[in-house]
């Protein structure tokens, strides 16, 4: 049996090593001087940490470089290959894999309709998306982070509530486990989105990021101080039941006026419909449906958009200015530096997002508008996945040997907490 001071030290040494990975990572190339200067660690134990990063790959030593003073330094080089990453995402019935390597940079996709919508439907496609991926793999992969439209523990490790689906209280990460041998770690969509908006999406100059996802809900994802923000319970984020009109329409949720009720795809679709029977004459959306108003969609109000047709471009403008009254309050609060818009709403670009950012100039404090920046996602639809799969190397610290050389990765301790931290 450990004793509880060798249980300290054991923590320690990993924790030791993971700042230093995380430093390699970040720099790519170093020296074991520059580690200890800016891990604020000893030369000893940098020297033993290098040591064992240089055997088991994950650096290697590339030449040389002369300071002005003292002798030369070994350059080190990290090797963003040297393990890779799984990063899945569900989107309605899609589910998208991506194997990715050390820095989150895909470099295999896979993409596979649900057969059904239960919680086995997603395991199954997830599972098959990765058995298709990891023959391509000739490195250890470190584990699967999964990204869902749902609600999920602060452990990252269950599906508490996904009114959509109809699931409830899934413990979707072991039974993802049990399936590939692989730690799982599990968190909402728009939260790994915001995540993968920073390790790839352009966005690697800030550290305060705000992502907005606007479909069929509206959900946001936020990173303070270069950390993805989860809340006390996992439920930070709600964006679409923020009131935005406190006598609007009836929400699901019980409330009135919710952003969700405004500007989501099902309120953008409503209205268009609304606008185009009172519309007096033929519109776009009228005689691409032959009046049949049910079958108008949100890629058909996208498609009248893009046309120029007014009905649409109304609906549209209605819908970013609620977003934007929205966005104005949360840019107040959190200071954000840049706020990412995705979603299919989001792909008709400056038709939806002027209005957005006229709205948000309205009502936000000077202060806050310095230098943000209101822009569409640069990575689509693969976000979700990409930022699943940069979830994972953002919790390398509760992964059995991830960055310590053993290959036998089977599961994260379930009683963590840490992706709620």
């Amino acid at each position: 049996m450990i004793s509880g001071n060798g249980l300290n030290l054991a923590r320690m040494k990993h924790l030791n090593r993971d700042v230093i990975f995380r430093l390699l990572r970040e720099y790519q190339q170093t020296t074991r001087t520059a580690l200890v200067r800016l891990s604020g660690l000893s030369k000893a134990t940098v020297s033993e940490i290098v040591e064992t990063f240089l055997r088991e790959g994950f650096i290697r030593e590339v030449g040389k470089q002369q300071p002005a003073r003292g002798r030369s330094q070994v350059i080190l080089e990290f090797d963003p290959m040297a393990r890779l990453v799984l990063g899945a995402q569900l989107v309605g019935s899609t589910c998208t894999v991506v194997l990715a390597d050390l820095t989150a940079q895909p470099r295999h996709r896979s993409s596979r309709l649900m057969r059904g919508m239960t919680p086995e439907d997603f395991v199954e496609a997830i599972c098959a998306g990765i058995e298709e991926l990891r023959p391509l793999a000739d490195v250890p992969i470190l584990g699967v982070g999964v990204g869902t439209p749902t609600s999920v523990d602060p452990a990252g490790r269950r599906v508490t509530l996904s009114v959509p689906y109809g699931w409830r209280d899934v413990p979707l990460a072991n039974l993802i486990e049990d399936r590939l041998a692989l730690p799982t770690l599990i968190a909402n969509r728009a939260k790994v989105a915001a995540l993968g908006e920073v390790w790839q999406g352009a966005h690697d100059e800030t550290d305060n990021l705000l992502y907005v996802y606007v479909g069929n809900g509206i959900m946001a994802g936020l990173v303070l101080n270069g950390s993805l923000y989860f809340g006390s319970s996992g439920t930070a984020g709600e964006l679409g039941h923020m009131t935005v009109l406190p006598d609007g329409p009836l929400c699901g949720c019980g409330n009135h006026g919710c952003l969700h009720t405004l500007a989501s795809e099902s309120a953008i679709v409503h209205r268009a419909r609304s606008r185009v029977r009172e519309a007096e004459g033929r519109t776009y959306l009228a005689e691409r449906t032959d009046g049949v108003l049910g079958e108008i969609t949100l890629p058909l109000v996208l498609e009248a958009a893009a046309a120029g047709d007014q009905v649409a471009l109304e609906t549209l403008t209605e819908a970013a200015t609620y977003l934007g009254i929205a966005l104005a309050n949360v840019i107040n609060l959190v200071n954000p530096r840049i706020v990412v818009v995705g979603g299919p709403t989001a792909s008709i670009g400056e038709a939806f997002l002027e209005p957005v950012r006229h709205e948000v100039r309205r009502r936000a404090l000077g202060d806050a508008l310095h230098d943000l920046a209101i822009v569409p996602s640069v990575l689509g639809d693969d976000a979700g996945a990409i930022g699943a799969a940069a979830l994972v190397l953002e919790n390398l610290e509760t992964i059995p040997g991830a960055v310590t050389g053993s290959d036998h990765l089977l599961r994260v301790p379930t009683a963590t907490s840490h992706v709620a931290s």
